[in-house]
């Protein structure tokens, strides 16, 4: 099946009460939208993303750019929390290629490209140097994107609220649906991920919502 893409340009229109409609979903989205100042957002429905979600665009780019996953179609609460979460990234400048955690990342591709570079012109010195930085600057990149995702979650809430929705509800509801990840990557392998672990996105939001 192919992606269904749709532009959404807020409008006066409140939130819908059931968005898995398609008139629904521009309804929720047009809400969203105002909440966060953005002046359109446009939607892809894409079901080989199943029940996932992507914020993508470009400094150049004032519009949102958000994919969903089709199985989230047929969840209120989670849709409502997703593609709030992924605008909220949007309304921070996360999806824009401006934060620390996209400098870092220019940062370990120089160092790569470097380490590649030393490697052919057989300078092990150099090659130990440029691997030491790209290894630490994806450490630093990884820890920044973490930071975004509990921004986007505590941010994601104050902009469903604004749209005449429980934010804290829906928030807590999604972060609960979240799957749990490997033992493994619960240990340690979030170190090098970009992702928090849902336990730890859980306790963020709760000490976010608490705070306020």
């Amino acid at each position: 099946m192919d992606p269904q893409i749709t532009r959404l340009v807020p409008t006066s229109t409140p939130a819908a009460t059931t968005p898995t409609t398609p008139a629904g979903l521009a309804e929720l989205t047009g809400a969203l939208a105002r909440a966060a100042h953005a002046p359109a957002v446009l939607v892809v429905v894409d079901p080989a993303l199943e029940d996932g979600a992507l914020a993508h665009g470009s400094h150049c780019d004032p519009d949102a750019h958000i994919t969903l996953g089709a199985d989230l179609l047929a969840d209120q609460t989670r849709l409502r929390g997703v593609l709030a979460h992924e605008i909220a990234h949007h309304a921070l400048g996360h999806s824009q290629g401006l934060t620390q955690a996209s400098w870092w990342q220019n940062v370990c591709w120089i160092g790569i490209c470097t380490f590649v570079a030393a490697i052919v012109a057989d300078s092990s010195a150099w090659a130990d140097v440029a691997l030491v930085v790209a290894i630490g600057a994806h450490l630093l990149a990884a820890r920044e994107q973490r930071r975004e995702e509990y921004q986007a979650d505590a941010h994601s809430m104050q902009l469903l609220n604004a749209a005449g929705l429980d934010g804290h509800a829906i928030v807590t509801a999604t972060l609960a649906a979240l799957p749990q990840e490997s033992r493994l990557y619960r240990l340690a392998g979030w170190i090098i991920g970009s992702h928090p672990t849902p336990d730890a996105r859980r306790r963020a939001f709760l000490a976010t919502a608490q705070a306020r």
